[in-house]
C-alpha cells in the first residue's frame, strides 16, 4: 500500500509504501513511466538493482526486491529514517564539527569499501546521497550510474566528480575517494572544494587548480591533499589504507573518543530534520547524474512554458527537447478516503512527433521511428488535492526534454553520434523550436505562471483531456536552474528541471464544484513548432509532424 511519495526526478519517484501482510515500511522506487519504452533507461535502471544486490553493508542501503514487468519497473529498498547530509548542510549556518565531518567520512568510507569488495564504483557519491540516521550512522544510497571498475563514461555531479570522470576515464574505487574528500572539505569548510560560472571552468579546475586547503584545520589537511591527488594512483585507491590513515589522523588530533562525540553532534543535527520526517527524505535517488560534454559551458535556456532556446551550433536558431520514445505515462493518485480537503495528485505525460523527420529536416528517418523524436515531458503533482475555494494549492512540477543534436541516422533506433560539437552536414544540425502549449494562452510573467483545469468525471478515461478548460492564475514560489548535459548514448542534449508555485481556488462563480485536470499548458500537448524548412525558419503546423502527447494529468477536485 502507496503511504506517500518521497521524492522525484526525471529518472522517475520514491515513494514510501507498507506491505499489507507483514507491516513492514519500504521505499519503492519506479522507473519513470515515460522511459518504460526507452531499453537503454530501463537496462541503466536493472544495472542498478543488480550492483545493489551485490552490496551488503550496514552503510549502504539494502535492496529488498526487484520487480519488472512491461508495465512498469520497480526497485525495493529498506526505508532509512533520517535526511540527507545534504539537506543537514543547508539547514545549518557553519560548518560540521571535525569530529561529525570524520564520521561521515568514515562511514561513507566504510559503505564505498563494501561496493569496491564486490568490484562495484559508485560514480556520484555527493551530500544528496547520504542518508543520515538520529544515532550519526550514515548510509550510501543510489547507485544509478554505478558502474563495475574499470568501465568509463563522462557521469557524476560535477561539483564532486575527479579528473579522470571528466575525461570519460575508466572509473575505480579512487574515483569515488575524490568523490567522498569533496564531500568532507564540504563538511568541514561550509562550501565547496571548487566553484566556476560555467561547466568548462569547473573541469578545468579540477583537473588542474591546486587541491584547496583554505579553511580546513591543519590536522585535517593531508586527508584533503591525498583524497583529492590530481591523478588517481597517487590517492588512497584502497579504501581500507584511507580509513587507516583516517582513523590515525583522527586519534592523534581529537582524542580516542572522536567518533562518539562525531557520532553524538551528527546524530543531532539529523533528529532536528529527521523528527519531521516520518521517513528519509530520497528524492537524491532520482537525480541523474550530469553528463558533462565538451560543449557544456555553452548558453541554453529553457523557459518556463516548454520552449528551448538557442542550443548552440552555427545555426541562427534553438533547437527543441528531445529524446527516445518512451511507453505511455501512467498517472498515479493518492487520494486519501473522505471528502475534506486533502491527499495528492499525481500525472505523468510526454508530447512528441510519429513524424520526427519534418522537424529534424531528416528525410531519412522514416514516419514512426520516435526514438529520433524531440520529446518533452512533464511530471505534475497538485497538494492538496481535494480543495475548496480558497484553498492554496501547490503544484510541483518536474520537467525533462532531449533534443537531437549531431545525430546521423543510421536505421530504426540506430545512430551514429558525432559529438555536442560536431558540424556535419549529415548529422542534421537543423534549427528548430518547439513548446507546449500555445503561446498566446502563456502567462507573459514568469513569476504569475497560468494553470489550465479541465472538467472531469468519473466515467472519463484516465488520459489526456481536451475542451475548453478555466484558466487559474499562480504564483511562483520556486524554479530550480535547468540541468543540461551531452547524453553520448542518445546523441541528444538533455535538460531538467523542476518548479513549484500555488494557486488558489477561486470562488464557485468562476470554478464549479467538481472534478478537473489541471495542467500547465493549453492545449496539453506540442502547440507551436518552428523549424528550418528550404534554409529559412518557417513556423509549422504540429500536426504536420504528427505531434502526439500521451499519459494524464493530476486530478483536482473541488469541494462545495
Amino acid at each position: 500500500m502507496e503511504l506517500q511519495e518521497l521524492g522525484a526526478g526525471a529518472q522517475g519517484r520514491v515513494v514510501l509504501a507498507r506491505h499489507e501482510v507483514s507491516g513492514q515500511h519500504v521505499a519503492i522506487k519506479y522507473l519513470a513511466s515515460g522511459l518504460l519504452g526507452d531499453s537503454h533507461a530501463r537496462a541503466t535502471f536493472r544495472s542498478e538493482a543488480e550492483l545493489l544486490r551485490r552490496v551488503a553493508d550496514p552503510h549502504v542501503t539494502r535492496l529488498l526486491d526487484y520487480v519488472e514487468a512491461p508495465r512498469g519497473a520497480a526497485i525495493v529498498m529498506e526505508v532509512v529514517a533520517g535526511p540527507s547530509l545534504r539537506a543537514v548542510l543547508d539547514r545549518r549556518d557553519r560548518p560540521l564539527e571535525p569530529e561529525a565531518a570524520l564520521t561521515v567520512l568514515k562511514g561513507s568510507l566504510r559503505g564505498l569499501a563494501a561496493a569496491h569488495a564486490v568490484g562495484v564504483v559508485h560514480r556520484d557519491y555527493k551530500p544528496a546521497n547520504v542518508l543520515v540516521q538520529s544515532d550519526g550512522q550514515s548510509k550510501l544510497i543510489d547507485f544509478g550510474v554505478a558502474v563495475l571498475s574499470g568501465q568509463g563514461g563522462i557521469m557524476g555531479t560535477p561539483a564532486y566528480m575527479a579528473p579522470e570522470q571528466w575525461q570519460g576515464a575508466p572509473a575505480t574505487p579512487a574515483t569515488d575517494v575524490y568523490a567522498a574528500t569533496c564531500v568532507f572539505f564540504e563538511c568541514v569548510t561550509g562550501r565547496k572544494p571548487y566553484g566556476a560560472a560555467t561547466q568548462g571552468e569547473l573541469r578545468a579546475q579540477h583537473m588542474a587548480a591546486p587541491i584547496p586547503i583554505d579553511g580546513v584545520p591543519e590536522a585535517l589537511r593531508s586527508l584533503i591533499v591525498q583524497g583529492m591527488a590530481k591523478h588517481p594512483g597517487q590517492r588512497r585507491g584502497n579504501v581500507a589504507a584511507f580509513l587507516d590513515e583516517l582513523e590515525a589522523a583522527a586519534v592523534a588530533n581529537y582524542g580516542a573518543g572522536w567518533e562518539r562525540r562525531g557520532l553524538i553532534a551528527l546524530g543531532t543535527a539529523a533528529a532536528v530534520l529527521a523528527a519531521a520526517l516520518p521517513f528519509a527524505l530520497i528524492s537524491s535517488a532520482l537525480s541523474p547524474g550530469a553528463v558533462i560534454g565538451s560543449a557544456g559551458e555553452a548558453a541554453h535556456a529553457l523557459g518556463g512554458n516548454g520552449l528551448l532556446a538557442k542550443i548552440g551550433g552555427a545555426k541562427a536558431a534553438g533547437g527543441a527537447v528531445a529524446g527516445t520514445a518512451a511507453a505511455v505515462m501512467i498517472a498515479t493518485y493518492f487520494l486519501p478516503a473522505g471528502a475534506d480537503v486533502g491527499g495528492t495528485s499525481t500525472g505523468d505525460y510526454r508530447a512528441y512527433f510519429g513524424s520526427p523527420r519534418v522537424v529534424l529536416d531528416n528525410t531519412s528517418i522514416p514516419d514512426g521511428d520516435t526514438d529520433a523524436s524531440p520529446l518533452i515531458s512533464e511530471k505534475i503533482t497538485v497538494s492538496p488535492a481535494r480543495a475548496r475555494a480558497g484553498t492554496r494549492v501547490r503544484v510541483d512540477t518536474t520537467w525533462h526534454g532531449r533534443t537531437p543534436w549531431g545525430l546521423q541516422y543510421l536505421g530504426p533506433g540506430r545512430f551514429r553520434c558525432h559529438g555536442p560539437d560536431s558540424e556535419r552536414g549529415d548529422a542534421y544540425h537543423s534549427s528548430y523550436s518547439v513548446a507546449l502549449g500555445e503561446q498566446k494562452n502563456e502567462s507573459k510573467d514568469s513569476k504569475k505562471p497560468k494553470f489550465w483545469l479541465y472538467r472531469t468525471s468519473e466515467k472519463s478515461p484516465n488520459d489526456i483531456p481536451s475542451g475548453t478548460p478555466v484558466p487559474v492564475q499562480g504564483a511562483l514560489l520556486r524554479q530550480n536552474d535547468q540541468e543540461k548535459y551531452y547524453d553520448h548514448k542518445h546523441c541528444s542534449w538533455t535538460f531538467n528541471g523542476t518548479t513549484a508555485a500555488e494557486v488558489i481556488i477561486p470562488a464557485e462563480a468562476a470554478l464549479k464544484p467538481g472534478k478537473y485536470r489541471l495542467s500547465r499548458h493549453n492545449p496539453v500537448g506540442i502547440g507551436f513548432v518552428r523549424a528550418e524548412v528550404g534554409e529559412r525558419l518557417t513556423t509549422i503546423s504540429p500536426a504536420s509532424a504528427d505531434a502526439r502527447v500521451e499519459g494524464s494529468l493530476p486530478t483536482l477536485e473541488v469541494l462545495e
